[in-house]
């Protein structure tokens, strides 16, 4: 079997991803097709390390960044591929983007097997009625589906998917390569020379209205204005983005521009340090499908302090006993504020608990769990009669 799988931009998650599916393709003789749209993407400038891989791997346009390619030109680039290397099976990347519709319509008509892979959660975004009824009627079209968690099964089987028909393991990270380099950076003294003095609470976000960042500092300044002199935490805000003079405003506006840090966008080496050495994390997201930077923080050991609007609250923050850390309505500082206040308050020791149980459950959802989940959801989507090829009339394939 040839089993395709497309994303917009390879970055080191997808690699991993890629890589550990690939090996257990490898494994039962069958191949990994692994597609990207575009080799840059100005949103993510990730920088990734490639050698000899396990699968293949074939870039459509290796000339342009993602956001300067049309809409019709990724869709003639996946069907032309596809008509030239005819997989067995597909992984598609939602239900929206022009290659992902490209790759079901070529799909539907060679009565292959497809596999939605997909973070939507109903919570995202307001819901209209006539936009939901265009995607029920694309997800009735996928033969299975690759979620993130219980959150993004619920909203599919609302759009009309059967719930045996649904995988988890989607959203996944390196958690092993993240656990090392943080490791290493604490062996090394000089790791900390351009951290703060003081603990610090750390986000890593891109600068956009949805991620929450000036509620954050306003949270953040409540809290060090009760906190004891001298006791106060400082705060890290990594990352960049159009919102940066948003940003900015809100650190002038708090009062406390020395004890906010703002290293910029880091890449996965050097923003281990500050994993490394926070003493914990903190995601106040608005709108967030998933959140796999608290997968990354979750794999360096830090106890998390996560909105209860990102995809992977349900996962990574257990309403149990024996949770990661607490949960936080994105809109209310008065909890988020008294949040902090309470993660500051644990000892050392308190908070390393934390901070092993997210290791642990992160442990359960790297890239090995997303390439069971393909296979899961590959074997549930076969386990029916036969997809029959649909012909569209002369004229419709643009």
């Amino acid at each position: 079997m040839l089993y395709s799988i497309c994303f917009t931009n390879f970055g080191p998650y997808h690699l991993a991803r890629l890589r550990a599916l690939a090996h257990r393709l490898n494994d039962r003789g069958d191949q990994l097709l692994a597609i990207e749209v575009a080799d840059q993407e100005q949103r993510y400038p990730w920088n990734r390390r490639s050698g000899h891989e396990p699968f293949e791997w074939t870039t459509l346009f290796s000339d342009r960044a993602l956001e300067e390619i049309p809409g019709d030109e990724c869709r003639r680039a996946m069907t032309g591929l596809l008509d030239q290397r005819r997989p067995d099976a597909l992984g598609i990347v939602g239900y929206s983007r022009p290659e992902s519709m490209a790759a079901l319509r070529w799909a539907r008509r060679q009565g292959k097997t497809t596999i939605l892979m997909s973070e939507s959660q109903e919570i995202d975004h307001p819901r209209t009625w006539w936009k939901e009824a265009i995607k029920r009627n694309r997800v009735r079209k996928f033969s299975g589906a690759l979620v993130g968690g219980p959150r993004h099964r619920d909203y599919l089987v609302k759009l009309g998917m059967s719930p045996r028909k649904i995988a988890l393991g989607y959203n996944a990270v390196d958690n092993r390569a993240f656990a090392q380099l943080a490791e290493a950076a604490r062996r090394d003294p000089s790791s900390e020379q351009a951290l703060p003095k003081a603990p610090y609470f750390l986000a890593v976000n891109r600068f956009v209205p949805e991620k929450n960042l000036p509620f954050l500092i306003r949270s953040f300044a409540r809290y060090r204005s009760d906190a004891p002199v001298g006791q106060g935490w400082d705060l890290v805000l990594a990352g960049g983005g159009p919102g940066a003079a948003e940003v900015e405003r809100a650190v002038a506006e708090s009062g406390l521009a020395d004890a906010i840090h703002r290293p910029g966008f880091l890449q996965t080496e050097d923003l281990a340090p500050w994993l490394a050495h926070a003493s914990a994390f903190v995601h106040p997201s608005l709108m967030e499908p998933w959140g796999l930077v608290v997968n990354e923080a979750a794999a360096t050991g830090l106890p998390l302090i996560v909105s209860d609007r990102a995809g992977c609250v349900e996962t990574l923050v257990p309403r149990t006993t024996t949770t990661t850390g607490c949960r936080f309505d994105p809109s209310d500082e008065f909890e988020l504020t008294a949040n902090l206040a309470w993660m500051a308050s644990l000892d050392e020791a308190e908070r390393r608990a934390l901070g092993d149980r997210a290791a642990a459950v992160v442990g359960e959802w790297g890239p090995e769990r997303f390439a069971q989940g393909t296979l899961e959801a590959l074997e549930l989507a076969t386990d029916s009669a036969p997809i029959e090829a649909v012909h569209e009339p002369m004229g419709a394939r643009k």
